[in-house]
């Protein structure tokens, strides 16, 4: 009984690793990518875009934002479509 437990246990933690893995690769490499151009070459977002009044920073600091948007909702379906079924066979 006890074995098969932490067989689940196991397998839980890895299809959480699994999982989260590449959403925070995508979540922090462009998040320290803009904040890296930020820091050392701000010129590069200074342009405006579509003959606007926004800048290309300001653009893609929105895009960045939506991004993460889209990440959360993609964890929180795998989550709910593998991970819960997985913790709710552990409870039993």
């Amino acid at each position: 009984m006890k074995s098969n437990y932490n067989h689940q246990l196991n397998v839980l933690i890895k299809l959480r690793a699994k999982i989260i893995r590449p959403l925070l690769f995508l979540t922090i490499a462009p998040y320290f990518f803009f904040i890296g151009v930020i820091a050392f070459k701000p010129e590069m977002f200074s342009p405006f875009i579509f003959d606007t009044h926004i800048s290309l920073g300001i653009f893609l600091g929105l895009v960045l934002i939506l991004l993460i948007f889209i990440i959360t909702i993609i964890y929180v379906y795998l989550a709910n479509k593998f991970i819960e079924p997985q913790i709710s066979a552990i409870k039993k």
